[in-house]
């Protein structure tokens, strides 16, 4: 590049500088010209949008502080508070006035203008503060109130001086910085000119000595670069742009070298590979992977279509040769089967295309070999886990719904019967939750083996999920009638088991449901043989039931007062009733029981039957914070009428003792009704604490926290001594079915006596349900007894028939003394 050019680039470089010098003084004369007018306008605005904000944020502050003074009308308390704002904001005055706008204090002794009626402004109504303009200045008023309620009003008078001292200081300081730009301006100005010329002088020299030489160098490199020798290298260059560049490319040369070697090797690892042929050679061009796919040494000696076609099976040779030479139009691939050199047989799947010439002759084909054994292989493990159960081996709820679906279609055309046999392992939880999972496992893979011994090759035995099973049978008759081949499945699974080193015991619940009697179609079949399966629970375990009409209304029923039951949740229809607990000794009431009820009179439901569909279906935790709260309510009540001292019981089922958030849920509604732990009484039943360690855990920390804790039903269950001591039990409430044959059966005498004195001795209350005449009471007495609860005393009713009855001294309905308690 000559001198010339240099100069030309450099000329046009100092003029392209100077002119955007200039452009650029220019725009920041003219900008900073205009900002002096802008700062001071925009920092008053500032000044006043702020000083805004923050009486607002005040007022608030300062109708919280000054109530206290202002509803016991202490005028000392009230000027120390309006010394305080004087001494913070600075106002020209403080007036403090009541709810009617009457003057309070102004903040000095005298008040001379004392009850003086002073303008309210209308917006006051609906906001907290209200600013207006006032002369030379500006006036903020704002409500003394508190949580709602406002007993009177404060207005601040601002003065504009301190705003105006503070704006005429800003101008002097602009000013002044102004002057000082414009002596830098003019002064950066004149030594950037001179620095532009001097540096495109030396641009014009560097450019004719130092590009010439590089870029001719560079241009010989991209020759050699582009002819495929990528050894050529670049000299060492200075540390500037040309030179660096340099070292890219020489650089991109290396890195294009290590990508080839790369590719080679992530070809060999992919077990991936290219050919080519060409009609006019003799031999293929094979890459790296084709000769590792093939067993071969990587350039031992040429490769022939021949010697490649040699490695393929005989069945496959003619379409891998018509595949390398090209015989096709478009782009093929096909699977083919290969016998490596060291005898092993993989699957390879080869692609190719062809190039040809515009009259049709073939100039080269080429393509790639690919091994695919490994993914053939995964492909049908793949295949496998997706039908067949993992644990057990047998099929999985996909393959059987397939064969059960083929099953039901040839059945249907050749007039035939098929039965489902849904399975369910009776226990298997308890045993997997105390053993352990492995032990589980264990259990699930004997059980599945025992099973697939009683059936025939032509049935379809399959695991669904968790421990259960299903089982088809086809085209049956004597002796494989479903009957037959449920008894035959209970009894091998009755047998013992030895797992752990100890023999374990389960039975089995079983549902049989026939197609076509039963249902016509695959989803309905399984629907029907699952009812019958908790038919067949229900009957006791340990024994099969065929599904009937009758079931299927009972599940229809079941379903259809769910879906009654949601929307009585999300209508809040659900609602409690409370009847009273009083000590057997003197009646004296101690406290009462919240009952969920759900419908009125004649539409309403009997617990029995909603309460166990809302402990299935998980609804039941959805009415625990309105048990609580209406709980709480009617003791607050009861305190209303000098009832003090009281407690109230909620019953919680083992799903709402399960929640996670209890406590916080029980402590906040605690806290919201002023309402003491010990007031709150929680009764659960023996199992509920046998459920899981959640359960456990949540009932520790209740009696922890002070509320008390009834075992409800007590007798019925699983009684265990061991949590009456761990959970610092209150209370034992004795089950009405005791109850109920106290005076006719002498061992039911017999458990209610031994309740009482387990009571006694462990020091908390014995609670007697379902007490419904003068004898019974009597006898409970005589057994030391603690408290009652009964249609004796009071069936269970509203909070405001509750609040009659306590009015009326605590009298019982006899109208219901007879009548047995459904709460």
């Amino acid at each position: 590049m000559s001198t010339k050019y240099a100069l030309v680039i450099a000329a046009v470089l100092l003029l392209c500088m100077a002119l955007v010098l200039m452009l650029a003084g220019y725009f920041v004369f003219r900008g900073t010209n205009d900002l002096r007018g802008e700062l001071s306008d925009s920092f008053s605005a500032f000044q006043s949008v702020n000083d805004l904000r923050t009486l607002r944020a005040s007022s608030t502050y300062l109708g919280q502080r000054l109530f206290d003074p202002l509803y016991n009308l202490d005028v000392t308390a009230l000027n120390a508070e309006i010394a305080l704002i004087s001494d913070w904001l600075q106002p020209r005055s403080v007036f403090i006035l009541d709810d009617q706008g009457r003057l309070v204090t102004d903040g000095t002794p005298a008040n001379p203008d004392h009850g003086r009626k002073e303008r309210i402004p209308e917006a006051l109504a609906q906001q907290q503060s209200v600013i207006e303009p006032a002369e030379d200045g500006k006036r903020i008023y704002f409500r003394i109130v508190h949580e709602g309620s406002v007993i009177g009003y404060a207005r601040i008078a601002f003065s504009n001086d301190r705003q105006r001292a503070l704006l005429t200081e800003l101008h002097k300081t602009v000013e002044v910085a102004w002057q000082r730009f414009e002596q830098w301006f003019l002064s950066i100005g004149a030594v950037g000119f001179a620095v532009v010329v001097l540096v495109s002088l030396g641009v014009a020299w560097r450019l004719s000595i130092s590009l010439s030489r590089p870029l001719r160098e560079m241009s010989r490199a991209a020759e050699q670069f582009a002819s495929g020798n990528l050894t050529h290298q670049l000299p060492a260059q200075a540390d500037d742009e040309l030179g660096r560049l340099a070292s890219s490319l020489n650089r991109m040369a290396k890195d294009l070298r290590r990508a080839g070697r790369l590719l080679m090797r992530a070809q060999e690892m992919a077990s991936f590979g290219s050919w080519e042929w060409r009609p006019d050679q003799e031999s293929l061009h094979l890459s790296h992977g084709v000769y590792a796919i093939l067993g071969l040494v990587h350039g031992s000696h040429p490769c022939a279509i021949a010697d490649v076609l040699e490695r393929s099976v005989p069945p496959d040779r003619d379409r891998f040769e018509s595949l390398l030479r090209g015989r096709f139009e478009t782009p093929v691939s096909c699977e083919l089967r290969i016998l490596r050199e060291d005898r092993q047989m993989r699957s390879v799947l080869v692609k190719g295309e062809s190039e040809r010439s515009e009259d049709g002759r073939l100039i080269a084909s080429f393509g790639t070999i690919q091994d695919i054994t490994e993914q053939q292989q995964a492909q049908a493990q793949l295949t496998r886990l997706a039908n067949f159960d993992v644990l057990t081996g047998l099929p999985n709820r996909n393959l059987f719904y397939d064969r059960l679906r083929q099953a039901l279609r040839k059945a249907q055309r050749e007039q035939r019967q098929v039965a489902l046999l849904f399975l369910d392992l009776d226990r298997f939880k308890e045993i997997n939750d105390a053993l352990g999972h492995d032990v589980g496992d264990a259990l699930l893979r004997a059980a599945a083996q025992r099973l697939r011994e009683c059936m025939r090759d032509s049935d379809t035995l399959a695991r669904m999920g968790g421990d259960e099973f299903v089982l088809m049978i086809e085209d049956f008759s004597e002796p494989t009638t479903p009957s037959t081949v449920a008894r035959k499945l209970l009894g091998v699974l009755g047998a013992p088991f030895s797992l752990a080193e100890r023999e374990l015991f389960i039975s089995a619940s079983v549902g049989i449901a026939l197609f076509p009697q039963d249902a016509n179609d695959l989803e309905t079949l399984i629907k029907h043989a699952d009812i019958a399966m908790y038919a067949a629970k229900e009957q006791g375990k340990g024994a099969f039931h065929f599904f009937t009409s009758e079931l299927q209304r009972v599940a229809s029923e079941r379903l259809a007062l769910e879906q009654q039951l949601r929307q009585a949740i999300e209508r809040a229809e659900l609602y409690f009733h409370f009847q009273p607990q009083v000590r057997a000794a003197d009646s004296r009431l101690v406290g009462i029981e919240a009952l969920l009820r759900w419908g009125r009179d004649e539409t309403s439901v009997s617990p029995a039957r909603f309460i166990p569909v809302l402990e299935e279906t998980g609804l039941i935790t959805r009415v625990t914070e309105q048990a609580l709260r209406e709980a709480c309510t009617a003791l607050k009540a009861l305190e209303v009428r000098g009832l003090a001292d009281l407690r109230v019981a909620i019953n919680l089922s083992a799903r709402q003792l399960k929640q996670p958030d209890l406590l916080g849920q029980i402590q906040s509604v605690l806290t919201t009704y002023e309402v003491r732990a010990k007031q709150l009484e929680v009764e659960i039943t023996e199992s509920t604490l046998l459920d899981d360690a959640q359960c456990q855990t949540n009932a520790a920390q209740l009696s922890t926290h002070g509320v008390r804790l009834a075992i409800d039903d007590f007798g019925t269950g699983y009684s265990s001594l061991t949590y009456l001591k761990r959970f610092d039990v209150d209370a034992l409430k004795i089950d009405r079915s005791f109850i109920a044959d106290l005076l006719l059966d002498e061992d039911d005498a017999q458990i209610v006596g031994a309740v009482i004195g387990l009571a006694q001795g462990l020091g908390i209350d014995s609670v007697a349900e379902g007490v419904e005449d003068l004898a019974q009471r009597a006898r409970l007495e005589s057994l030391g007894c603690d408290l009652i609860q009964g249609y004796l005393i009071a069936r269970p009713m509203s909070l405001d028939e509750l609040l009659t009855w306590t009015g009326n001294g605590g009298s019982p309905d006899k109208s219901d003394v007879m009548a047995r308690d459904q709460g």
